[in-house]
């Protein structure tokens, strides 16, 4: 599926950075990972929740119903 025009080209896409956090869980469930590495790991999660929940905010924002009367209406959650 193409990208909307106005999104940043260089961003990964909301699926490639659900499969980086993937990557991350993976990681900080080896026991073997140092406490630096781990903490690391963790920023790097906690960053990539920020930037994806941003999308799905942007994108809860452009789902929307068209009432009867033609107006534009956002669909509560």
């Amino acid at each position: 599926m193409p990208k909307a025009a106005n999104e940043n080209d260089a961003s990964p896409s909301l699926k490639e950075q659900m499969e980086t956090l993937a990557d991350i869980v993976e990681k900080l469930e080896d026991p073997d990972v140092s406490l630096e590495d781990s903490l690391t790991f963790y920023e790097q999660g906690m960053t990539l929740v920020a930037t994806a929940g941003k999308v799905l905010d942007a994108a809860e924002q452009r789902v929307a119903m068209v009432t009867e009367d033609g107006q534009v209406q956002p669909i509560d959650s």
